[in-house]
């Protein structure tokens, strides 16, 4: 597998699609339906801001996922001390390349690219009912930091 750093926004918004159906069929009332166009324009917003980073993953000459990364400096507050991390926003592989050391091998560049801008911390959520996925991070060394609960009103 190689990976690239990439701005094709047709290849990126195609690829989304394995990440944004399965979270449609899971949370039909929160994620609109999948679409190209309109996902297409929104990456176009955003890559090549500098801040936001698109690293994409090509078997045989084949895109077969990408991950977006966002750096994230803040400064202190009366809060929190300064701090810098990576945000991963979506680790896509397509259906049928998953469990094949992709995924990793992507969050492994991911590490590398945050330690050479002396980022030393990568954080990143899913949803609960994204099967595995748990399991997944933590062999990967990620760890539980913050829970979040919701509650829906009738």
């Amino acid at each position: 597998m190689q990976i690239i750093e990439t701005t094709d926004l047709d290849t990126l918004a195609r690829l989304n699609r394995y990440i944004h159906e399965p979270h449609v069929a899971q949370q039909p009332n929160f994620f609109k339906p999948y679409d190209f166009a309109t996902v297409r324009a929104f990456f176009a917003k955003i890559v090549g801001t500098g801040t936001h980073q698109f690293l994409l993953a090509e078997l045989d000459g084949e895109a077969i996922g990408y991950v977006w990364i966002e750096y994230l400096r803040r400064p202190e507050s009366a809060f929190q001390f300064a701090h810098s991390k990576a945000r991963v926003h979506h680790l896509c592989i397509v259906d049928d390349k998953q469990q094949q050391g992709f995924g990793r091998q992507l969050l492994v560049e991911v590490e590398r690219r945050a330690l050479e801008q002396d980022i030393h911390k990568i954080d990143l959520d899913y949803w609960m009912s994204n099967d595995g996925v748990d399991v997944f991070y933590e062999r990967l060394g990620f760890e539980k930091m913050r829970q979040v609960v919701t509650k829906s009103l009738h």
